[in-house]
């Protein structure tokens, strides 16, 4: 899995799109296996005195205002969870938008159980990483729970349950989904970074949207929203 993450990267000419915790993780992976490719790192803020990135000649800054425009330029655009595109047209660009929960859920041949949900993604995915544990399974817990995928990428190998929590904003431009979906609840909030309620309905939505017919979604039928969302789909 890593190599396949490795060599789409290397292929392609990439930006990483947010510098805070899932930005820094990715540019510290790439860094690890390509010492020397050139990348692009777009940021709000000034990172010019960034001691991570300061003394790497093989990194050019996209920062302040602008930073959003000429996404097109980009063949592969990391995208940290934080960034929103909600005042933006992203068709032009829709298949070039990519995460490291995407990159995972393209080449990993593990076992994936994702949990979303406006309110106890957190307490449900911690509980069900604890019963894996509990019943002697090999489990790695990551996602937004504030440790990104990239941290824990080398100990998820097809051996291991992988256990994410995932919010609307990681979820939203997913090409992949999990081999299990959780889908807990929906309730009209997070709409800073979306710009409406349909809209992230449709962003969580992306937790089934591409899964086969050899996974599983599980949701609170008791929300008219996701059981209608999930009739759209066989």
């Amino acid at each position: 899995m890593i190599n396949e993450i490795i060599n789409e990267i290397n292929i392609n000419k990439v930006i990483i799109l947010g510098f805070g915790r899932e930005g820094r993780s990715t540019y510290k992976f790439i860094r690890k296996h390509l010492t020397n490719k050139k990348i692009y790192i777009g940021d709000i803020q000034d990172l010019s005195n960034d001691e991570l990135i300061k003394d790497d000649k093989n990194i050019e800054l996209k920062c302040g205002a602008k930073y959003l425009e000429n996404l097109n330029e980009y063949d592969l655009i990391i995208k940290t969870p934080g960034i929103t595109f909600k005042d933006i047209d992203t068709k032009p660009i829709y298949k070039k938008i990519s995460s490291q929960l995407e990159l995972f859920l393209k080449y990993s041949a593990s076992l994936t159980i994702s949990v979303t949900g406006t309110k106890g993604k957190s307490t449900t995915s911690s509980l069900i990483y604890q019963i894996l544990q509990d019943q002697g399974r090999a489990t790695v817990f990551a996602g937004n729970i504030g440790i990104p995928i990239f941290d824990k990428i080398e100990e998820m190998t097809k051996d291991k349950i992988i256990v994410l929590e995932n919010s609307s904003h990681q979820l939203e431009f997913l090409h992949h989904s999990p081999n299990i979906g959780i889908f807990l609840n929906i309730f009209e909030e997070h709409l800073d970074h979306h710009n409406n309620y349909d809209e992230y309905i449709n962003a969580k939505s992306q937790i089934f949207r591409n899964q086969t017919q050899n996974d599983y979604i599980l949701y609170n039928s008791d929300f008219e929203l996701i059981k209608n969302k999930i009739s759209e789909f066989k």
